[in-house]
């Protein structure tokens, strides 16, 4: 018998307390109206129906509902970034500059004695002198004064050295006689010769005063313009520098260039630098760097500027070099990276995955940098969003399309592999 069966068939009256088992039923039951036993056959029938379907569909939701969930597909965690297949631009890059003005010939002019005081200044800062042109008139009296002591050193030594040569020519006229050995000759005349030699000395002694004191005056070994004077009136000199002298009135600008930029300059290279109020002047390289500092990994560039400029001493110039044009490789800034001072990029792979490639770098312009060696034209690299990336992760491009996913073999397969 079925479960239909069961809830179908009729139920057996339950014999009441102290009727016969076997007994018959009450004549009210056998008399039972048979449309009331139909409608409690429908309705119990209509009842087992309704919990059949219930658990039919119970089981139908727990089973393909969560087999759905668990064929959700995965979640791609790969990282997107901008991928950049490198080409060759035609690249005309520029060498940013910042540099300080100074004199190409430096000429400082310091006290011609000690102990001089200063009683007339001459020249001032911003002063054009010729070479020879007083700029200072010293206390003459103590000039004279030295003057006078190296005369009286000359008149002196002259003295001594007239009687050693006397003495000499008497021993010497003497000799055949045997009244004066011959090593007090010999002595006589080594003396004489000493005697010429400190009179000698004296006299390039007054000569040095002489020429130091100038007459009593400080003069322009150079002409130039006189960009600095340390000195006040009345002040006593001790040896000291007094003025500061750009010679023939020529400035340079002292730049730092860094060591990937060096390999692109030339001699008689044309920069423009710009001064604070926005006007330029053009220099001209007059030497590039001889060495690379170890520390900065500059090294110093000079650049010759004209004459007739606004441009003084001591001012701070920025500027820039437009290389010439020619074809190069060129990766945008934002796909280089940096590792203790080496320069990198992210290479995609046709797999998606990433290598760290080690480069080196040129010339700049713009937002694009010269690579010089490391990758080849047509490489795929990383740009924006390659600053969290590691070696060997997964990447896909933020503008091709999504990448593609394993099929449930694949993904089987994977998980049989495992």
């Amino acid at each position: 018998m079925n479960v239909l069966e069961k809830m179908t068939k009729p139920l057996q009256r339950q014999p009441q307390t102290g009727e016969a088992i076997g007994a018959s039923p009450p004549p009210e039951a056998a008399n039972d109206d048979p449309v009331a036993k139909a409608r409690r056959r429908r309705i119990v029938i209509m009842g087992g129906v309704v919990t059949l379907a219930a658990a039919i569909g119970i089981y139908v939701l727990s089973h393909f509902i969560g087999a759905e969930e668990n064929r959700s597909p995965p979640v791609d965690q790969t990282q997107v970034v901008s991928v950049v297949a490198l080409t060759a631009h035609a690249f005309t890059p520029h060498v940013s500059l910042l540099g300080e003005v100074r004199p190409k010939r430096d000429i400082h002019v310091f006290a011609p004695a000690s102990g001089v005081r200063v009683l007339q200044l001459l020249a001032d800062e911003g002063d054009t002198v010729r070479q020879g042109q007083p700029l200072a008139r010293l206390d003459v009296a103590l000039a004279s004064a030295q003057t006078s002591a190296a005369r009286a050193s000359v008149a002196e030594a002259e003295s001594n050295a007239l009687r050693a040569r006397d003495e000499y020519q008497r021993a010497e006229s003497i000799r055949n006689s045997g009244a004066l050995s011959s090593e007090a000759i010999e002595q006589r005349h080594a003396a004489s010769v000493a005697a010429d030699a400190r009179l000698a000395a004296a006299r390039a002694q007054l000569a040095e005063v002489n020429a130091r004191l100038q007459g009593g005056y400080v003069r322009a070994p150079v002409a130039g313009l006189v960009i600095s004077r340390s000195v006040q009136l009345g002040a006593m000199v001790d040896q000291q520098e007094m003025f500061r002298i750009a010679g023939d009135n020529r400035l340079e600008v002292s730049a730092q260039i860094s060591e990937t930029d060096v390999v692109s300059l030339q001699v008689g290279q044309t920069a423009v630098f710009r001064l604070a109020d926005g006007s330029t002047v053009q220099g001209t390289l007059s030497r590039v760097p001889a060495s690379i500092s170890d520390r900065t990994r500059t090294g110093e560039a000079l650049f010759d500027l004209p004459s007739d400029t606004r441009v003084r001493a001591g001012m701070h110039l920025s500027g820039e070099i437009e290389l010439a044009q020619r074809q190069a490789l060129a990766a945008p800034q934002d796909s280089i990276r940096y590792e203790e001072g080496r320069a990198y990029v992210f290479v995609v792979s046709p797999d998606r995955r990433v290598h760290k490639t080690y480069v080196t770098l040129g010339a700049r312009q713009g937002d694009l940098v010269e690579i010089i060696g490391g990758v080849a034209v047509g490489a795929n690299i990383a740009g924006s969003g390659s600053a969290f990336l590691r070696d060997g992760d997964m990447v896909r491009s933020a503008t091709g399309p999504a990448p593609q996913r394993a099929s449930d073999a694949e993904q089987l397969r994977g998980r049989q592999d495992g």
